[in-house]
């Protein structure tokens, strides 16, 4: 997987060159920033301001929404290159927490703390955990807020109101990125105020937790009633589940390779670029003299020709960026990305407060 909210500060590793004609001179300092030195229409005479934004599916759009247009053309190139290139399946697991029933009969009695789980990961850089999901079981109606901190900062990263229903197990999707590779997670809720009682697992194998590769998480229990980062030295361990069933799911996380390395991208980019753009020449559904005339010859840039001896031949963009992908990915394959995880018995010299 690569997170593309991080990638975006890539963006300006490749430009689009500034028309020389005025009437199409309107592309902003962003969109002809290229830190590679490397510029789109450099691929193909093709793309130039004109043809491109004639053919966009807007007549009237402005210049201002054109840029904007632009970039997001530029983003959704990187991420299809990105797609190419770390095409493997980048699953390492997903699991639940609790994967085993619980009957309804066990509660416990709220106080004042903050209750959940403390969460290790992995301290590599080339994974990532997803929270997917949280699964809540009460007692009563009430709403529930889910609380999630990182031992970086003090204020929560993320949180979420649930509203629960009495006796029957609520899921919510979170989607919830753990990629800071060293300290440690803590998600949970504060008990103060709540009416609605946890559920505990105590039925036959209910209480029976995954084990994971990249992390481990563990029940805890603090003294403290705030919506900030509890005091970690006071977090003890708990042997009770806190009404909370977690889906977690762990990957290979290309994300840093990509912003370490971003120039070895920079031509596959480009030649992405360029061929998205001539796709979109070549597909409008606008219809004017111009788009008519050189939908063919984009068409021709693209893919090439090798085999009609009447036309010179032309490698096309899509080969050329075939053969770079191939390059990239041969730099960056997985089996050259060391890929520590955490065995069972490195947890034995981990420190937990357990209690």
């Amino acid at each position: 997987m690569v997170r593309i909210s991080e990638i975006e500060s890539l963006l300006g590793l490749v430009g689009f060159r500034q028309s020389t004609i005025t009437e199409w001179a309107i592309l902003d300092a962003a969109n002809i920033a290229s830190t590679s030195g490397l510029f789109v229409n450099d691929v193909s005479g093709l793309i130039t301001v004109k043809n491109i934004k004639q053919s966009q599916e807007n007549t009237a759009i402005s210049n201002s929404d054109f840029n904007t247009f632009l970039k997001s053309l530029m983003k959704a190139s990187f991420n299809n290159l990105l797609k190419s290139v770390f095409s493997e399946n980048d699953l390492i697991e997903n699991r639940i927490l609790f994967p085993y029933e619980n009957d309804w009969v066990n509660t416990i009695e709220n106080g004042t703390d903050f209750v959940g789980y403390e969460i290790e990961r992995a301290n590599n850089k080339m994974f990532n955990v997803i929270l997917n999901s949280i699964t809540l079981s009460f007692d009563a109606s009430d709403s529930v807020k889910i609380l999630l901190f990182h031992s970086s900062t003090k204020l929560p990263i993320q949180n979420k109101t649930i509203a629960v229903t009495a006796d029957t197990e609520i899921t919510t999707a979170l989607g919830w990125n753990l990629s800071i590779p060293y300290g440690t997670y803590y998600i949970g809720y504060l008990r103060s105020g709540l009416t609605a009682k946890a559920y505990d697992r105590q039925y036959e194998e209910s209480n029976v937790r995954e084990y994971y590769n990249c992390l481990n998480v563990e029940p805890i229990k603090v003294s403290w009633d705030a919506e900030t980062l509890l005091p970690v030295g006071n977090a003890v361990g708990d042997s009770q589940t806190w009404g909370i069933n977690l889906d977690i799911s762990s990957y290979y996380d290309y994300t840093n390779i990509v912003v370490n390395n971003a120039n070895r991208f920079a031509r596959g980019l480009q030649l992405q670029t360029a061929a998205d753009i001539l796709n979109l020449i070549a597909t409008t559904t606008r219809s004017n003299r111009d788009e008519r005339i050189i939908k063919g010859d984009a068409l021709y840039d693209l893919n090439g020709n090798r085999s009609n001896p009447e036309i010179p031949q032309s490698v096309g963009v899509l080969n050329q960026l075939a053969n770079e992908v191939k390059l990239i990915k041969k730099m960056f394959s997985q089996p050259k990305i060391q890929t520590n995880t955490i065995a069972s018995n490195d947890w034995d010299r981990l420190h937990y407060r357990n209690s």
